[in-house]
């Protein structure tokens, strides 16, 4: 509604905070340029990185590396979706040790796929790509089912259909902790990550 009054809800708590914006998908090329800058911020001293994220998904691998290292960090990472969270980036958008949304942002959830151009394939190869998806989409299902009261029988449903939700309804079913208006406080370094 016109005039209604949104939260801010960032909070800082490390002396030598750092926000890091990354919006692009997620390929080999993009993860190491984010994990370059998350390791060189956690290096560097600073006790607190701010990720803000969009992305429209990407590699399944990828996002479980960024997931994994980040997970593995002495320092606390504070998620953030700015834009939507898709695909992929849910799974990298749960690394954060708290995990914020901006009022106007969404996710996206479906299944795991793969692309085929010109490929011939025999039996064996179609068994092998759909151990890999089903290899995949448990993995995915087992990062969701740590961080979000979601069971598995709804987790396999949201990739069994394209589904979207809003920052609002991702509040309701624990997939967010904070949504909001995300305000960063004056001095705080921001980098944002280019990509060509």
């Amino acid at each position: 509604m016109l005039g209604e009054e949104v939260e801010d809800v960032v909070s800082i708590n490390g002396q030598s905070p750092i926000c890091i914006s990354f919006s692009s998908h997620i390929d080999p090329n993009t993860s190491q340029v984010l994990l370059g800058n998350i390791t060189h911020a956690a290096n560097e001293g600073h006790d607190e990185i701010h990720l803000f994220m969009s992305t429209p998904g990407g590699t399944v691998n990828e996002g479980i590396c960024l997931y994994n290292i980040i997970r593995s960090l002495p320092i606390p990472v504070i998620t953030y979706n700015m834009g939507s969270v898709n695909s992929i980036g849910n799974v990298l958008y749960q690394a954060g040790t708290e995990r914020v949304c901006a009022e106007t942002s969404s996710f996206m959830f479906h299944g795991v796929g793969f692309d085929i151009e010109n490929v011939r394939m025999e039996l064996k190869d179609l068994n092998e790509r759909k151990v890999a998806i089903e290899n995949d989409q448990s993995q995915i299902a087992s990062i969701m089912d740590r961080h979000t009261p979601l069971d598995r029988d709804t987790i396999n449903e949201l990739f069994l259909k394209m589904d979207f939700m809003s920052a609002s309804k991702a509040l309701d079913r624990g997939l967010t902790d904070k949504v909001g208006r995300v305000r960063l406080p004056q001095g705080i370094p921001i980098h944002q990550l280019v990509f060509q």
